[in-house]
């Protein structure tokens, strides 16, 4: 799908093939409920699916006493690490097959998850996952996926995504599908309240990144524009104080709702430059996905602000409510300046000193193929755009001139 007519492309496969919302189960032990619904449901040989600080913390054992106690016949594989890559996928089938499972059950972050949906549609479907790489390459249903996220800001519980990385040449391998998205999900604010300030942050901007991206995208479907809406919203009012107070439950819990419907947003619609050049830098240096996207979001919001204006407007007066008379421009810039004051707020750097300049030619290189051949956006970049952007994270400067 060429930049030209990726609008068009999106939108047909978004009508044609809709992103299904999950069955939504939410608040304090929302991961036992959720099991007993893959119990309920006839699955009787899950393979766990988590992250070994799941395992090794002990937050698990309330699950695997549940499935005790119920005969359930369970396997763990947690070896989970951050930006999969193809070998913890291969392992997973591996296991899986040896088992003979009959359901995936995934506790953790995005990671987790993205390769809990690879692993579960595998396993119908050749047990080949490089051969389900691509648009739409799932010819059988998955096996049953229950997701339950230990953050709050991939929205892979409701994604038709999953990215995994190649080790050798730093390219991430994307698989979309809409029989990715897990039939049920869990957002457990028992689990979330645990997460460290500096992650709570850094999620929590990803999923601020999905909405917006989501919103300012050439796609438009009223639904997705009101999930993505509400999500931003959601996100400047609770993100804050789920940072400053982990156990405040109600900001978990709202930040968990927004980062889902922002999930489904750019299921349906599509994300942007922000993704693509911090999926460049997750590959290269190994930079948290949801910090690269915050470094990255301001520079291309002005880079995107002429030719998304209105959008911007809107989300502006959502926000600062209704009556607002000021221009458009005045709008635009004002929203900017809040994610530029919500990033102070968290704490989150200016800059990458991991970023290093003889690099900047293959990202920007390798974000425009990502985006020109996947996204819906505003305006197309050239090569010396995201070289320009490139700098200004190297230097810390938000304010960029294109």
């Amino acid at each position: 799908m060429r930049a030209a007519i990726n609008k068009w492309g999106i939108k047909f496969l978004a009508g044609a093939f809709p992103a299904n919302k999950p069955t939504l189960i939410t608040g304090s032990g929302a991961m036992l409920k959720l099991a007993k619904l893959m119990m309920n449901s006839g699955v009787q040989r899950p393979l766990i699916i988590a992250d070994d600080f799941m395992t090794q913390s002990g937050k698990l054992s309330a699950l695997t006493k549940l499935l005790k106690d119920a005969n359930c016949q369970f396997t763990v594989f947690d070896e989970v690490v951050p930006n999969p890559t193809m070998l913890e996928v291969e392992n997973s089938v591996t296991l899986a097959q040896s088992i003979k499972t009959d359901g995936i059950f995934v506790v953790g972050g995005g990671s987790a998850i993205d390769i809990a949906k690879v692993v579960a549609a595998t396993l119908t479907n050749g047990n080949k996952p490089k051969k389900l790489i691509g648009m739409m390459r799932v010819r059988n249903k998955p096996l049953p996926l229950f997701a339950v996220p230990t953050t709050s800001g991939t929205g892979s519980e409701v994604t038709v995504a999953a990215v995994i990385s190649d080790p050798v040449s730093h390219q991430k391998a994307f698989f979309l599908d809409p029989d990715f998205v897990p039939l049920a999900a869990g957002l457990d604010t028992d689990l979330l309240a645990s997460l460290p300030p500096s992650i709570t942050a850094y999620t929590g901007m990803d999923a601020l990144t999905h909405a917006i991206e989501a919103y300012i995208a050439r796609v438009h479907f009223n639904d997705a524009q009101s999930d993505a809406l509400t999500a931003i919203r959601l996100l400047l009012e609770y993100l804050p104080r789920a940072y400053k107070n982990g156990t405040d439950l109600e900001a978990r819990e709202m930040v968990a709702l927004a980062s889902f419907m922002a999930g489904y947003a750019f299921s349906k619609q599509g994300l942007g430059y922000v993704h693509a050049i911090s999926h460049q830098l997750s590959a290269h240096y190994n930079t948290p996905h949801g910090l690269a996207n915050a470094v990255v979001l301001p520079r291309v919001l002005r880079f995107n602000k002429p030719h998304c204006l209105n959008q911007l407007a809107e989300i502006e007066s959502a926000i600062a409510g209704e009556g607002s008379d000021l221009p458009e421009q005045q709008l635009a810039h004002n929203f900017i300046k809040r994610i530029d004051q919500l990033s102070d707020e968290l704490q989150i750097e200016k800059s990458l000193d991991s970023l290093l300049e003889k690099d900047f030619f293959k990202i920007a290189k390798q974000a425009l193929r990502e985006a020109n051949g996947s996204y819906s956006v505003p305006k197309a970049m050239k090569l010396n755009h995201v070289i320009r952007i490139l700098d200004a994270v190297k230097a810390g400067e938000r304010e960029v001139v294109f």
